[in-house]
């Protein structure tokens, strides 16, 4: 239908993640018509005809106007009312049928159970199916209804295309890297493939990669912040840290600390990104959280709890962020997670305080081989009684004159 072929021989980069240190490739996201179009116009010969077509609801200006238009003017989108729906989602029979279009048409496959005959992409996914880049799932079904995501497109389209990413040489130079596509994902290697510019040979229909195109920014090695998330990046295996500890931090599949909590997780992603930016220095952002704990809350009295108890921080940090409210161990959860979610290995104590061993709880961050005090709960109740000399963040008592007394057994929590 289209008239011409799409690029195999060059191993261009057809499909795109974000861009930054940390990258992400939303392998997940639904891919629009849009999208197809730019992944397919980007494998087109450089001899292809260029379009000056307008859509009505196509912008001039928009990234994807030369793509859609071009494929349009090949018949491989097609447009109603003079539209082309860019912003639509496209599903796993349409982008078969986009793929097909510039691929002679078999009729000698076979269709899947759930592809009817009457389906006007059933053509296209029969020759699909023909040629072998078609392919059911573990039910034997294709279900061409459903949407496709990012990730099975590249997939799709590697097939079609022939392209075999070369699993050892990417496993040796990590050309790619999203911290939301791990190694151990079905579809890493077909990324790298389609995300990765590179030169090849190739010999018994399989691939071997003789060099590619660098990434241009690497991340240093070590916790880094980025936006608003912390990760662990870890260069000799040119990727993140995944589903393992660091120290006292533990980081999810996608590479993202973690506290275990998805809805505190939220909260102290959200905080992170509004109180902190990239041109602070790393303490400059633990004061502002200091800041921010110490001041947007309402002191409300509660039981204390038994010293050396350490099952409350999950509950008291959600407690004072949903209401408003909360007591010493409330402000200290909310700061002890606070500062670990921008990579400091803080420490959170059920002890007492003052003369009168009044239950309390406090942060500890040990900088340069001393241990600070964080107190956001007492320096905010000094404030209140007009007390603004007093200065309870990164406080060295050396001789204990505030009688911050920690528990004997039990220790801290970390």
């Amino acid at each position: 239908m289209a008239g011409i072929s799409l690029s195999a021989d060059s191993h261009i980069a057809y499909a795109q993640g974000s861009s930054g240190l940390f990258p992400s490739f939303n392998p997940t996201r639904q891919v629009t018509r849009a999208e197809a179009a730019q992944m397919l116009y980007r494998l087109l010969p450089p001899d292809a005809p260029a379009s000056n077509t307008a859509y009505a609801d196509v912008p001039a200006g928009a990234w994807y106007a030369k793509a859609v238009s071009s494929l349009a003017d090949l018949g491989v989108l097609e447009a109603q009312d003079g539209m082309l729906d860019t912003g639509r989602a496209v599903t796993r029979g349409e982008f078969v049928r986009y793929i097909a279009c510039f691929f002679p048409l078999r009729t000698d496959g076979q269709l899947f159970p759930d592809v009817a005959e009457d389906d006007p992409n059933a053509p296209f996914i029969r020759s699909a199916q023909a040629y072998g880049w078609a392919q059911g799932g573990s039910d034997g079904l294709f279900h061409p209804d459903e949407t496709i995501n990012r990730a099975a497109a590249v997939v799709l389209l590697n097939r079609a295309l022939g392209r075999t990413a070369d699993r050892a040489y990417i496993d040796g130079h990590h050309p790619a890297f999203y911290v939301d596509v791990a190694p151990s994902s079905w579809y890493y290697y077909d990324v790298c493939e389609a995300t990765v510019p590179h030169q090849y040979t190739a010999s018994g229909g399989a691939e071997s990669w003789t060099s590619h195109t660098a990434r241009e920014a690497v991340p240093q090695n070590g916790i880094q912040l980025s936006d608003g998330w912390l990760y662990c990046y870890d260069s000799a295996r040119g990727d993140v840290v995944r589903e393992a500890m660091v120290g006292n931090h533990y980081f999810n599949i996608n590479g993202r600390f973690t506290t275990g909590n998805n809805e505190l997780d939220s909260w102290l992603h959200k905080i992170v990104l509004a109180r902190t930016d990239s041109s602070q220095t790393q303490e400059q952002k633990l004061r502002a959280l200091f800041l921010y704990t110490r001041d947007s809350f309402t002191y409300l009295r509660r039981p204390p709890y038994e010293m050396g108890v350490y099952d409350y921080m999950e509950t008291d940090a959600l407690r004072i962020l949903d209401t408003g409210y909360g007591n010493c161990y409330c402000y200290a959860s909310l700061f002890w997670y606070l500062s670990r979610w921008i990579g400091y290995d803080s420490v959170i104590y059920n002890g007492t305080v003052g003369v009168r061993r009044s239950p309390h709880s406090w942060v500890e961050i040990n900088l340069n081989g001393k241990n600070y005090i964080f107190d956001t709960e007492l320096e905010m109740a000094y404030r209140r009684k007009k007390r603004f000399d007093v200065n309870l963040y990164k406080f060295y008592d050396a001789g204990n004159s505030w009688n911050y007394r920690r528990p004997q057994s039990g220790g801290a929590a970390v």
